[in-house]
Formats: C-alpha cells, structure tokens, sequence
C-alpha cells in the first residue's frame, strides 16, 4: 500500500482509531501487527525474511551481553545483515558485472538471477546494525524485550524509506508507549497534508511525466530540453522523498512518537559538506557515525581523510542502488567533498541566517548537485553518456520547453518559502490558535491543501526511495 492511497488512508485510519481508543499497556502490540500487516500486504514471501533477520540479530544481542567475546557477535550480526542485504540487493549487478570472465574467459554459461527486492531492505538493514554497533559499544544500555526491538526496526511509518531510526532515539518512545497531544497531533497533520501534496503535485503531476519523457529517450531533444530535465527531476526526487517522510513523520506524530527530520531545504545549501546536513539527513548521520569515523575519518593524514571522504561517498551510492551508475554518483559527490575540504571555506552551520550574498554558492552547489543527478536517474551508463552529450549541444532537436521551465521557478519559490515556512510556521500557528476563527481557517488550509492532492492523485505512483 502506497502512503498517497485510499487503501492506505483507511489502513491508518482504522489503526489510529484503535490504536487511541485501547489502553496503554496494548498499543505496542497493536502498531507491532499492524506494520507487519503493512509489510505483508507488499510481499507475502517477504515476511519471513524479516522476521528472521530480526530474529537472528536479536538472538547475537543477547548472546553479546553474556559472551567474552562480544566482538565476535557483533562481527556475526553485522556479517549476516550485510550478506542478506547483498544477496537481495547486488547478487544480479554482481553476476552481470563478472559475466564477461565467467563466459568469456572461464566459458561457463551464467545467467543473471531474477531476485525482487524486498521494500525497504536497505533502510531496516541499516538500522539493525546501528542498533548492533551501539549495543557493542554501550553494553551498559539495557536491551530491549524482542517485541520493542521487533518493532523499533520494522515500524510502518518508516519501515519502507526512512527515516533511519536509532535505538536510543525511539525505544524510550516505545518505553513511554508514545505521548499524543494537541501539539503533536497538529503538526502531524500538517506533515501529512505537505507530504501529499509534495509527493502527488509536484512530484507526479508536476515533474515526473516531463522527466520520464526526456530520460526515457536521451539524446533526443535540445539541450534546453535536457537542462530543464535535469532541473525537474533534482526537484521530483526531493518532492517525493521529502514529501514521504513528511507523511511518515505526520502518521507517528499521530501516533504519539516524534521521527527525526530527514530534509532541511537541502537546495539552499552553499557548498558539498552543507548539502548532506540537508539531505536525507539521517543516512549522511549514518554513514558518518558507522563508516567515515570508523575508518578513521579526519584524524590522520590529509590524504587519508580524502579517501575515506571517498571510500564512505562510494558506498553511499552503492547504498541507494544495485548499478556503477550509482557508485559513479557516490563517487562525484567524494570528490566534490575532497575538494571542499581542499579548497573551500569553512564549514557552514545550517542554521546561519542564509542571506542574498550566498545567492552565488547557493546556485553552484545546486548546478552540481543536480548535475549529479542524471547518473542517479539514467537506467545505464550509455544512457547518462547520451544524456550529459546532449545538455552540451548534442541532442537532435530544437526549442525551448517554456512551460516546464516555468514550473522549476516555481519549484525553487516553493522550496524557499518551504524555509520560511519551517522557521515561521510555529509563530503563525499560536497567532490563528489566539484569535476568534484561526483554527476555522488553519482547517481550511489544510482542506485546500489536501483537495489540491486528491483533484490530481490520479498521477501518483510509488515512491522512488522503494526501489533502494
């Protein structure tokens, strides 16, 4: 079930209403079945597997609080999640990617297994060895009973893509059974309604059909034609990301939990460190905390610390998917960080007051970042070749796409006034509570908002986040 789907609407809002209406001591249980229902309705097959990674892991947590050699067990639960994950993941990319040796030079004859992805895989695996790595180095934190755990890793408003939960951020949650009030219950009702309307307007009414036209066929169109494609898809994939982890966070708040922002107007960032204290904020946390720092992250020589920047950036690419594609766009975004570390200025808090003297930076770092982009959307490296060729002048046609280029301004407005809003929003919110018919007119919005989305939900499809 897709979050911006009637059948999903009356999942959640059939969960919610038992979920508020039974006693404390029972509402764990009842979000435990109701995410692995979430997770079977996708896969039936699927089930199993989760349940045993689960399983196996809290098995080894258990068995490092009583074992002398508790770095052993965590080499087995990191071990078995990682190959569960590569298997799933990588086994095609991989076989593909050693047939020429296989059939050419060993003259064996290999065929590339059909292997479906279990939805969200990468995101639960993840947290599964964050949950591992910080047990192993905190084994004075108490271990939670295996239902909490269960449902610490599987919990259905960020099961499928985030956000990247931390056990010490969400198990005490779990603990106090989730705290619902007025306050909570009012943001996540806003969250809910920006998600759709970020996911279903500007994603998929909005972007996608012009994105998918231009990629589908690279080399095609005019440069004009590819620039702006290139523009509308950095803008579709932040729509849909953020706008499901909008409406993710909303459903917990409902629910009485508070998830971790992921995205801060990433595109307002003014150079490559910045931009990943932005973006997908808890998987650029992730990836500091359980593999820069680990390899040694800035505390050895220079050239060290570019190729851990490096080693973390490929890997983060390899992360998000199965194809070289995806490595040479962790690899763009490495150097980019090398460089910054290089040559650039200092590092920029994310909550300095951005002003029109950043205008410049902001600019450049977004055109790299969208630039990187089209290896994250073409389907093959061929396919980004004939893309980049023809944003420089080689594509076959002409003119100029005046109306999609009018939606990007219109997109880069919304994402500024997104951080006003943000910054703003909570202010504006006391003002309309305090004055007779604010909250009359605070609920119209929100039904504007949501009429908006559902005049046009037609156009959704699934979250691009699922396939990784």
């Amino acid at each position: 079930m897709l979050f911006n789907t009637l059948q999903f609407a009356v999942f959640f809002l059939a969960i919610l209403g038992l979920y508020r209406s039974l006693p404390a001591p029972a509402r764990n249980a009842l979000l435990l079945a109701a995410s692995l229902l979430f997770y079977v309705l996708w896969i039936p097959a699927y089930l199993p597997l989760i349940l045993i990674d689960i399983g196996v892991n809290y098995a080894l947590l258990r068995g490092m609080r009583r074992s002398p050699r508790p770095g052993l067990l965590l080499g087995l639960s990191v071990g078995f999640t990682l190959a569960l994950l590569a298997y799933f993941k990588y086994a095609a990319m991989i076989v593909t990617s050693a047939l020429p040796l296989l059939e050419g030079g060993l003259g064996l004859d290999v065929s590339i297994p059909e292997i479906l992805l279990p939805l969200g895989i990468s995101f639960y695996s993840f947290q599964i060895i964050a949950f591992s790595v910080d047990s192993y180095r905190h084994p004075e934190r108490e271990l939670p009973r295996l239902g909490r755990y269960a449902l610490f890793v599987c919990f259905f408003p960020q099961l499928i893509a985030g956000p990247i939960l931390r056990g010490n951020e969400f198990l005490p949650q779990l603990e106090n059974r989730g705290q619902m009030n007025a306050e909570r219950t009012r943001r996540g009702l806003w969250l809910i309604a920006s998600g759709i309307a970020k996911k279903v307007v500007m994603a998929d009414f909005l972007l996608a059909p012009y994105v998918d036209a231009v990629f589908s066929a690279p080399g095609v169109a005019s440069a004009p034609f590819h620039l702006v494609a290139m523009y509308c898809f950095t803008f579709q994939i932040y729509f849909d990301f953020s706008g499901y982890t909008d409406m993710g966070r909303g459903m917990a708040l409902l629910l009485g939990y508070e998830l971790p922002m992921n995205f801060t107007e990433p595109f307002l960032s003014r150079n490559p460190s910045e931009v990943w204290r932005r973006w997908h904020i808890t998987l650029s946390r992730w990836m500091q905390d359980y593999l820069y720092i680990p390899l040694g992250g800035n505390r050895h020589s220079e050239a060290r610390t570019y190729v851990n920047l490096l080693i973390t950036m490929l890997l983060s690419g390899l992360w998000h998917g199965a194809g070289w594609n995806f490595v040479l766009w962790g690899g763009f975004h490495g150097v980019l960080l090398a460089a910054h570390r290089r040559f650039g200025r200092r590092r920029q808090d994310i909550h300095e007051a951005i002003t029109w003297r950043d205008a410049g930076r902001i600019a450049v770092h977004f055109h790299f970042f969208a630039f990187a982009f089209i290896a994250f959307r073409s389907e093959s490296l061929a396919d980004m070749a004939r893309f980049v060729k023809a944003l420089f002048g080689g594509g076959e046609l002409s003119g100029w796409p005046v109306m999609q280029a009018g939606i990007v301004l219109l997109c880069a407005a919304l994402h500024l006034a997104e951080r006003k809003l943000r910054l703003g929003l909570p202010r504006l919110q006391g003002a309309c509570a305090h004055r007779t018919g604010g909250l009359a007119l605070e609920g119209l919005a929100l039904g504007a908002l949501l009429a908006v989305a559902v005049m046009v939900a037609g156009a959704g499809g699934e979250f691009i986040y699922f396939q990784f």
